[in-house]
Order: structure tokens, then sequence, then C-alpha cells
């Protein structure tokens, strides 16, 4: 049995209110597509420039899937130049839920 791939993505990012509709959509956009089991953006209240995505793939392939398609390459292109650093990305497994 394939093991669910968690992401958690922080981005630190110029024009960050430009930014917010562009990840709205593309979050939209992954959620719908198979394999996405929760897709969601968040922004820090602090300073507004960071961002963060926490996302859900049933298993590594749809992730995969997902980040070589269409959709996501045009996504990065356009907030590619938005970026004041390269973001970090964190591959995990969950070890305990909301029990």
């Amino acid at each position: 049995m394939s093991k669910q791939l968690y992401l958690v993505a922080k981005f630190d990012l110029d024009d960050a209110d430009n930014f917010a509709p562009i990840f709205a959509k593309h979050a939209k956009d992954s959620r719908a597509k198979v394999g996405c089991l929760f897709f969601y953006l968040i922004r820090d209240r602090e300073d507004p420039s960071k961002f963060a995505t926490m996302e859900c793939w049933e298993d590594y392939s749809y992730f995969e899937r997902h980040v070589a398609d269409d959709e996501h390459e045009a996504f990065f292109k356009q907030i590619k130049p938005l970026f004041r650093k390269p973001p970090e990305v964190m591959e995990a497994d969950l070890l305990m839920g909301m029990e």
C-alpha cells in the first residue's frame, strides 16, 4: 500500500498582494486534481509577504503528476518572479492526526 504524501512549502514573496489571488486559483485547481486530499494556502499574520501551503496527496505518484502538468507549469512561471528566495519545501509523513 502506498503512503500518503504531506507537503509544507513556505514562500517569502515580493508583491504579495498579487500573489494571493494567483495562488488561490492554483489551490482550487489543485484540489480538483485526482489524488489531492487537501490543499491549503495560509498567510502569516505578522508578515503578509510570507505564505505557506499545506497539501496532501494520496501518494507520491499523484503529486508527481500534479507538478508535471500544464496547469502547475503555467502557475509556477507566474509566481517564480515574485520569490525573494527559493521556497522551502518539506515532504513529510503524518505521525498523528486530530484524534
